[in-house]
C-alpha cells in the first residue's frame, strides 16, 4: 500500500488492525515517509519510492509484493508501469479530487489517462473524486464512490459482566461522564453537578480521572465538598445516595462510555491533555467538550460539522448543557450524530478490504 500522504496513515494502521483482528494472513507493506507508532504487527513499511523504473524493479525483486493498493498522493507513472509489466493487479482506495494527479505535474497531452488506465478499479471517497476521474478519462464502470476509508483507533474494550453488574447498581438513574477528568477543572464539574441535580435529584456523575494517581486525591476533595461519593478502588459500587462515583483511572474507560449516554472530555476546559472524542462517539455517547480541543483539533471538526457534539464556553456553560442533555431524546439524537460521523469510514474499509480479497482470489 502506497500512501504518502502522513494525514491518511492511521486509515492505513486502521485497515491492518480489521485484517489482523479477523485473523487475516495478510500482510501491508506500507510505503510512506514517515513510521507509525503502535503500528499493528502485519504492517510493515519501507520509504516511497523515486518514480523510476530501476528503484520500482529493485523493490518489486526484493519483497515479491502480490497486488499494489494506491491511496493518495500523485500517481507516479514509472512505479505504476512497473507494477503492470510485473503483472501485479493495481488498485486506488480514498481517492479525493485534489489528489487525482501525477507527480511531476503529468503535462502531457492524455498523460493522467494514461496513468490511470493501471487501476483496475477506483474507490472515490466523494462524488467529487468521481467526477474529477470521469473528466481525466477514467470509464465510470471502474469508478465506485465508496467513502472515505475509517481512520479510527482501537475502541476501549470492557468486560460484559461488569458491564451488567454496575447498570444494575446504577437502575434508571441519569447518568454522565467525565472523561480523562483533571484536577484543575474539579470545581467546575462539582458547580455543574450540583446545578444538573436540581433538575434530576438522583443524577450519578462517574469521574473517571486522566490519571490512576488522582483517583483518591480526587474522591477526598469532592467529599470535602459536601458530595456522596464512591470508590471502584475500594471495590464501592454507586447505590442510591452515591452522587459521584470516581473511578480508578482510565483503565475501564471503556466500560464508563458504554455507561454513560452524555460525555464530558476532561481537560477541554482548562487546556490540559483530553481522550479522542470518537471514542465516546463511537460507543453511543453524546460528546460534550470546553473551548480547548486542540489535542484533538480534526476530530471536534468532525464531529462539530455535522451537529454531532456540544460545545461550553466555560465551567457556568457546562452545568446548563449537562440539565439541556438529561432530556433522552437530545442526548439520543447528539449520540446518533456521533455515531455516524465516528463510524462512517466503516463501510468503505469494508469494501476495500473485500476488494483487496477478490483481486487476490482472482489473481
Amino acid at each position: 500500500m502506497h500512501c504518502p500522504d502522513p494525514a491518511r496513515s492511521p486509515a492505513v494502521a486502521a485497515l491492518a488492525r480489521r485484517l489482523e483482528e479477523e485473523r487475516d494472513p495478510l500482510t501491508l507493506l506500507l510505503t510512506a515517509p514517515a513510521r507509525l507508532r503502535g503500528a499493528p504487527r502485519n504492517l510493515l513499511q519501507w520509504p516511497p519510492l523515486s518514480d523510476s523504473r530501476a528503484a520500482t524493479q529493485d523493490f518489486l525483486t526484493r519483497w515479491k509484493p502480490d497486488m499494489l493498493v494506491w491511496m493518495r498522493g500523485p500517481v507516479q507513472p514509472s512505479v505504476l508501469a512497473e507494477t503492470g509489466r510485473a503483472g501485479l493487479p493495481a488498485i486506488m482506495v480514498d481517492a479525493e479530487a485534489e489528489n487525482v494527479a501525477l507527480a511531476g505535474g503529468g503535462w502531457r497531452p492524455g498523460a493522467r489517462r494514461a496513468a490511470f488506465q493501471g487501476f483496475e478499479r477506483l474507490l472515490a471517497a466523494n462524488g467529487t473524486a468521481a467526477a474529477r476521474l470521469r473528466r481525466i478519462g477514467v470509464e465510470p464502470a471502474r469508478i465506485e464512490i465508496a467513502g472515505r476509508l475509517d481512520a479510527t483507533r482501537p475502541l476501549p474494550t470492557c468486560h460484559d459482566r461488569d458491564r451488567d453488574d454496575l447498570a444494575r447498581a446504577i437502575g434508571s438513574r441519569p447518568v454522565w461522564l467525565v472523561a480523562g477528568a483533571v484536577e484543575a477543572e474539579l470545581d467546575a464539574l462539582a458547580a455543574a453537578q450540583r446545578q444538573a441535580s436540581k433538575r434530576a435529584h438522583r443524577l450519578l456523575m462517574i469521574l473517571a480521572p486522566a490519571q490512576d494517581a488522582a483517583a483518591q486525591p480526587m474522591a477526598a476533595q469532592l467529599r470535602q465538598m459536601g458530595f456522596v461519593v464512591a470508590e471502584r478502588l475500594e471495590g464501592e459500587e454507586p447505590d442510591e445516595a452515591t452522587e459521584i462515583y470516581v473511578a480508578d483511572g482510565p483503565g475501564e474507560i471503556g466500560l464508563w462510555y458504554r455507561l454513560a449516554p452524555i460525555t464530558l472530555l476532561g481537560g477541554t476546559l482548562s487546556g490540559g491533555a483530553s481522550r479522542d472524542p470518537m471514542e465516546p462517539a463511537a460507543l453511543g455517547s453524546a460528546v460534550l467538550h470546553g473551548p480547548q480541543t486542540a489535542a484533538h483539533g480534526p476530530a471536534f471538526a468532525r464531529l462539530a460539522a455535522a451537529g454531532a457534539c456540544r460545545a461550553v464556553r466555560g465551567a457556568a456553560d457546562l452545568g446548563q448543557a449537562v440539565e439541556a442533555l438529561l432530556a433522552p431524546d437530545r442526548a439520543a439524537m447528539l449520540a446518533k450524530s456521533a455515531w455516524e460521523v465516528a463510524t462512517e469510514g466503516a463501510e468503505a474499509t469494508n469494501r476495500t478490504i473485500d476488494l483487496i480479497h477478490h483481486v487476490l482470489e482472482r489473481s
